[in-house]
């Protein structure tokens, strides 16, 4: 079983500088002006939340914001439409956070035109169709599966970040 990570948690990874902080949510919206490609992962697995992290600082993003917490990625969302905060480059979502739904995210994305630009990565251990067919209606651009293949994980966010999800 896969250890979870503490909640609420924010955390701040900073590859440019090698600085891994754990932050307030006030924290992490300043930080953000200092990346200049950021993801915002919302993930409460230690084991997804590491992988996914050097995946993205193989792809060049120098920022990975992770929040563990569906109250915090809510009010994080309602930072960034209300200009407190700059935009993610794009958003990588567990739905299964405890016992929370990672599909308030995504109809919180769906309703914000500020955030409905934002390319989002469903990455979840949820196998049904449903989650699925849901999930790309809400907005998700790609629905990926979670694996032990990181190549497949790696794959998946290039295709997103490089704007080529099919």
């Amino acid at each position: 079983m896969n250890e979870l990570l503490p909640k609420p948690l924010v955390k701040i990874v900073n590859y440019r500088t090698g600085r891994v902080t754990q932050a307030s949510l006030a924290q992490l919206n300043q930080q953000m002006r200092d990346f200049h490609k950021v993801i915002l992962l919302i993930e409460d697995e230690t084991s997804a939340s590491g992988a996914c992290t050097k995946a993205l600082h193989e792809l060049g993003y120098d920022g990975v914001q992770l929040i563990t917490y569906l109250m915090t990625a809510e009010q994080h969302l309602d930072d960034i439409v209300s200009g407190l905060t700059g935009t993610p480059a794009a958003i990588v979502l567990d739905l299964g956070l405890g016992d929370d739904s990672g599909f308030t995210v995504l109809r919180t994305c769906h309703a914000q035109p500020k955030l409905q630009q934002v390319p989002i990565l469903v990455w979840t251990k949820h196998t049904d169709q449903l989650a699925e067919t849901f999930s790309n209606y809400l907005g998700a651009e790609i629905f990926l599966l979670k694996s032990s293949d990181e190549q497949e994980l790696r794959e998946a966010l290039k295709r997103l970040l490089d704007g080529h999800p099919a």
